[in-house]
């Protein structure tokens, strides 16, 4: 049963990257050793590396170049009102960032890693078309 567990205690970029392939997941690692999924978005995930107690789940988006500061910040506003598991923030380069750490301290299965991913790269092509207008490229 231990076997079918992701802990703290085996936590690893290789592991999370075997887990997602035998979920018949797109993976690779990107030019910086960072590991990607490619399901409707690509995702990058990042175990924690200092506590061990989550991994985090990114999705990078691009605002378009004349999108106000502000118009801006109410799309991030309203996908984090209307969409409880991801978090949007807008980042440096007129980036729209979506991100959702999964808690891992006390174990979870590898089914559920991977179908909570598949379920976050589900959400940022919807969040972006009901909550966004115009503003991301």
């Amino acid at each position: 049963m231990i076997d079918e567990l992701i802990t703290p205690e085996n936590l690893s970029k290789d592991l999370l990257k075997s887990v997602l392939d035998a979920a018949l997941l797109d993976t690779s690692y990107d030019s910086e050793g960072d590991l990607k999924v490619k399901d409707r978005v690509n995702c990058f995930i990042f175990p924690n590396q200092e506590r061990k107690d989550r991994v985090q789940l990114l999705a990078l988006f691009g605002f378009k170049p004349e999108t106000t500061e502000l118009q801006r910040l109410q799309c991030a506003n309203r996908i984090n009102s209307e969409y409880i598991i991801v978090r949007a923030v807008v980042g440096k380069n007129d980036t729209l960032r979506f991100t959702w750490d999964i808690p891992i301290a006390g174990g979870i299965t590898k089914k559920a890693f991977a179908l909570a991913v598949k379920r976050f790269c589900s959400i940022p092509h919807e969040a972006i078309a009901d909550c966004t207008g115009d503003a991301v490229a």
